[in-house]
C-alpha cells in the first residue's frame, strides 16, 4: 500500500512539476514578446520623434528665410523711397514746376 502511495505522490508531483515548467515556459516567452514589441514601440517613437522634430526645424528655417527676403525687398523699397533711385519724385516736381 506504502508502494502504490508513494507511486501516486510521485506521479502527482511529476505532473505538476511538468505543468509548472510548461508554464513558466509561457510566461517567458510572454515576457520576450512583450519586451520586443515594447522595444519596437520605443523605437518607432524615436523615430517619429525625429521626423517631427526635422520638419519643425526645415519650417522654422523655410520661414526665417522668407522673413529675410521680405525685409530685404522692404529695406531696398524704402531706400528707393528716400534717396529716389527710381525718378518718379523727379518727374513729380518737374511737372509742378
Amino acid at each position: 500500500m506504502k508502494a502504490k502511495r508513494f507511486m501516486l505522490a510521485a506521479l502527482v508531483l511529476g505532473v505538476a512539476s511538468t505543468m509548472a515548467r510548461a508554464d513558466l515556459h509561457e510566461v517567458k516567452e510572454n515576457i520576450k514578446h512583450d519586451s520586443k514589441e515594447a522595444a519596437a514601440k520605443t523605437g518607432h517613437a524615436a523615430r517619429d520623434f525625429g521626423h517631427a522634430t526635422a520638419s519643425a526645424a526645415k519650417a522654422v528655417g523655410h520661414g526665417i528665410a522668407h522673413a529675410s527676403r521680405e525685409g530685404y525687398e522692404a529695406t531696398k523699397r524704402a531706400t528707393k523711397r528716400v534717396f529716389h533711385k527710381d525718378g518718379s519724385n523727379e518727374k513729380a516736381q518737374k511737372g509742378e514746376a
